[in-house]
């Protein structure tokens, strides 16, 4: 069942953006796209499900402004529940009746968001890739990854990604140079600046908070995110004579053994574990932290350490990360790690602890200065440059023959067994032919 927001249909729509479930940066990027001239007015959202996304077990999802032009295709649908195939029907049919002259498609790797790139190429509209991935983000296979290129260089028009870490993965895929653009990645700086300089101002007892500063994690307790090397590296940051207390915001798999060795470490007192929080509610521990950590062994981008940037706090910011090499300068405003070097956090912990308020205090200026490109209003003048240019490459171009290209459709042959028709791609003048075995194996491979 669809959940459409309150906005005018009749609006003639430029540009459609899907994501899988979408939380506060996804808002805050589609505010991006109406920010811009050309697009204000013009841009639908459209949501896959309401519940749980792809994270399972947590819902990271906050409601929707009613305002804003975003629908829910299956709002009660967790992702792990919804059946793709119906949903890639859905999100075709409400392409076809926005009939959008962009099409911003969440990844490659989901039966829906090859649909929505299929749909583009029939309709003679740009196919638009929002991509984080880099090389070394997943392990890669040689043969998924020639398969992985033929299927870009077939299905999208323009790739939008994060940063340098990208845009080389992308060019080492054999994706155009040219039809790239930037500014993914973003949050809203906004919110993080204002909403932590207004609190400020309080006391951090208010909100349960310590009186000095701490380091603050911000993220999912899980594997990756190397929560445990982080907590280890504290506790012999510790024993080293340290005194920054430790704050690790949120939740996941492993919160329970994190609160067992917290505790087995005789500093249990200076750890604090306030559980997961919304974006807003994220505020004052931002506002108070000394330093944000992110020790993440892999991790596509890191958006909360855009809304650490924002909240003007230094970084320690491993260097597996994908925007370590954008927003991370060394000494100018964090450092970088390796995480699989305890012994390395724990210095980097030291480093920052010892210099003075007023080093801190130009390390999170600098924070903010650096972060200030990665706005969504930049993100939405890029997606703004490329339905233009896309608008012109149309004008003189001939009308496609679409007669012998099929109406998409999936079929269930078997439980679990879907059969991906693929229609003409020569749209887009590609030559590549995709089989069933190709775009099966891409999907159910790593990213």
């Amino acid at each position: 069942m669809l959940e459409p927001g309150r906005f005018n249909s009749r609006t003639r729509c430029r540009v459609a953006v899907i994501w899988i479930d979408w939380y506060a940066y996804h808002v805050a990027r589609f505010r991006g796209l109406n920010a811009a001239p050309t697009l204000t007015g013009k841009v639908t959202g459209l949501e896959l499900v309401g519940g749980v996304g792809v994270h399972a077990g947590l819902k990271f999802r906050e409601d929707l402004p009613p305002e804003l032009a975003i629908e829910t295709l299956e709002p009660e649908s967790s992702w792990a529940q919804a059946n793709k195939v119906q949903l890639a029907r859905a999100l075709w049919t409400r392409l076809s009746a926005l009939e959008p002259e962009v099409v911003l498609v969440p990844g490659y790797y989901t039966l829906p968001a090859v649909a929505a790139a299929l749909w583009a190429k029939l309709h003679r509209s740009a196919s638009v890739l929002m991509t984080e991935s880099t090389a070394y983000d997943h392990p890669r296979v040689a043969w998924k990854e020639w398969a992985k290129s033929l299927l870009l260089r077939a299905l999208f028009d323009w790739a939008v990604a994060g940063g340098k870490e990208h845009l080389a993965y992308l060019e080492q895929l054999g994706f155009p140079k040219q039809r790239t653009a930037r500014f993914y990645d973003v949050v809203d700086n906004e919110l993080f600046a204002a909403g932590t300089d207004a609190l400020r101002a309080q006391s951090p007892a208010a909100f349960n908070l310590p009186a000095q500063p701490y380091f603050v994690f911000v993220g999912r307790f899980a594997e990756e995110k190397n929560v445990g090397r982080l907590l280890e590296s504290w506790i012999s940051y510790r024993r080293e004579g340290g005194h920054w207390p430790l704050v690790l915001v949120g939740d996941g798999p492993l919160g329970a053994s994190l609160r067992e060795a917290a505790t087995a470490s005789g500093f249990g007192s200076e750890v604090f574990f306030p559980g997961l929080k919304s974006s807003r509610a994220l505020l004052p521990f931002y506002a108070f932290a000394g330093c944000f950590v992110l020790p993440s062994t892999r991790e596509p981008w890191g958006l909360v350490v855009n809304e650490a940037m924002a909240a003007g706090l230094p970084v320690l910011v491993s260097d597996r990360c994908g925007c370590a090499e954008d927003l991370v300068a060394p000494g100018r405003n964090g450092l970088l790690f390796s995480p699989n070097d305890g012994s390395a956090l724990t210095q980097c912990l030291h480093r920052i602890a010892s210099l003075s308020a007023e080093a801190l205090s130009q390390m999170g200026a600098e924070s903010r200065r650096r972060i200030s490109r990665y706005s969504p209003q930049n993100f939405g003048l890029e997606i703004a440059r490329i339905a233009e240019m896309h608008r012109e490459s149309l004008e003189d171009a001939p009308e496609p023959d679409l007669r012998s290209a099929s109406t998409f459709e999936v079929q269930d042959r078997q439980p679990g067994d879907a059969d991906l028709r693929t229609p003409n791609l020569s749209v887009a003048g590609q030559s590549e032919a995709l089989n069933r075995s190709t775009v099966l194996g891409v999907l159910e491979g790593s990213r």
